[in-house]
């Protein structure tokens, strides 16, 4: 049985009463928290605009169908990451591109972007920069590439809520960005079960994603096509295609109470790291993940430790097993997107760093509710299973 698995929500009595107490006004959908929702998303975040859906698959797609993602304009992401932020490509029947990663943090750099967009023969409209396990990309030396080769950059900041670059910028305010893209999934730092979010500070793309977000339908009589209609309090116009992807007033509850516990709750995770830290220094064949804190301030969504697997004489799939046997669980972020079948390519020698990340990297326990006895036996056993 794992009694410590490598993460878990953290649901509290104020999360429940919130949640109940919707349910029992009985108005369960687009009603007024979703607005409250999406405007306390702008101010914590700093964006003008936000827009809350019903998964961060959701966000992607809405953000990449408004920008014009196609057949003709294609995207470049890391293959480090999970298949919404490539699939959400596909969705708008685009080509992806995948872009080398550095081989220690596992992030996309401007030089591995610039190597990418060099050698593609797809033309690139958007460049999604993934902040792998809160650990946040070089923006403004990306930016530098992607204005150089006239792209748009989408941050997939699900990982990221409540990390903040240099100067206190937080991300979400897309200083780099036309849009950044959150997951509220239940192990994210904001948990609604399943949710999402945009943000941007760009009119035109919220108004797009804002209309696209509830099937393309349009009510202000403003922007109606037939104007026969146009003070007809039943009617409604649908110009372009849109979907369901609308959340519901007991997730938005759910995730405005755990907003308000996020930044606690991200400096709760910076004193895990610590700990994680201080107990696992100088261990032969593990190294911990870097914390930079001068450049800009992580969210630690991950704890992702590099184990040379190949020095213990023991594979991945038995560490993770002997860990188990102590009750303590762990996961692998992520499987490299062009060893998926869909995505299956050839040629992977090309992605040095991402072949180096991938096989070495672990993801060990990290969520709020761990103490520091338990950081303390969960250090014990990777002792016990690396020394052996």
């Amino acid at each position: 049985m794992i009694k410590f698995p490598y993460s878990k929500p953290e649901i509290t009595q104020l999360d429940i009463a919130r949640v109940t107490s919707v349910m029992q006004r009985g108005y369960l959908t687009q009603g007024e928290e979703i607005i409250n929702f999406e405007s306390e998303i702008s101010a914590k975040f700093n964006s003008k605009y936000t827009v809350v859906c019903n998964s961060g698959t959701a966000a992607l797609h809405l953000v990449y169908s408004a920008l014009g993602l196609g057949p003709k304009r294609g995207l470049l992401t890391t293959p480090i990451t999970f298949l919404a932020t490539a699939n959400a490509a596909k969705m708008c029947n685009a080509e992806v591109v995948f872009c080398d990663v550095d081989p220690i943090s596992g992030l996309m750099t401007a030089e591995t972007i610039e190597n990418a967009l060099k050698n593609s023969k797809v033309k690139i409209k958007i460049i999604t920069v993934v902040h792998l396990g809160g650990n946040l990309c070089n923006m403004k030396e990306i930016a530098s590439v992607a204005e150089k080769y006239n792209c748009l950059i989408v941050e997939d900041a699900c990982h990221a809520p409540g990390a903040l670059y240099n100067k206190g910028n937080p991300v979400g305010g897309c200083k780099y960005s036309i849009a950044s893209t959150f997951s509220f999934h239940a192990i994210k730092h904001i948990a609604m079960g399943e949710g999402g979010c945009i943000t941007t500070n760009d009119k035109s793309l919220f108004n797009n994603v804002f209309t696209k977000r509830n099937h393309g339908i349009i009510r202000n009589k403003n922007f109606f096509k037939n104007t026969k209609e146009k003070n007809s309090k039943w009617y409604y116009e649908m110009q372009e295609l849109g979907w369901n992807y609308r959340a519901d007033e007991m997730t938005c509850a759910l995730g405005r109470s755990q907003l308000r516990r996020l930044e606690k709750n991200n400096k709760r995770r910076k004193l895990l790291i610590d700990l994680y830290h201080k107990y696992l220094v100088n261990l032969e064949y593990l190294d911990l993940p870097l914390k930079n804190a001068l450049r800009y301030t992580q969210a630690w969504h991950l704890f992702a430790v590099k184990i040379n697997f190949a020095e213990i004489g023991k594979n991945r799939s038995e560490v993770m097993q002997e860990l188990e046997n102590y009750g303590v669980g762990s996961q692998v972020h992520y499987i490299p997107l062009y060893l998926q079948p869909f995505y299956r390519e050839k040629n992977i020698q090309i992605y040095k760093g991402v072949n180096e990340y991938y096989k070495n990297t672990l993801s060990l326990p990290l969520y709020v509710q761990l103490k520091k006895s338990d950081i303390l036996y969960i250090s014990q056993k990777i002792k016990n299973v690396l020394m052996k």
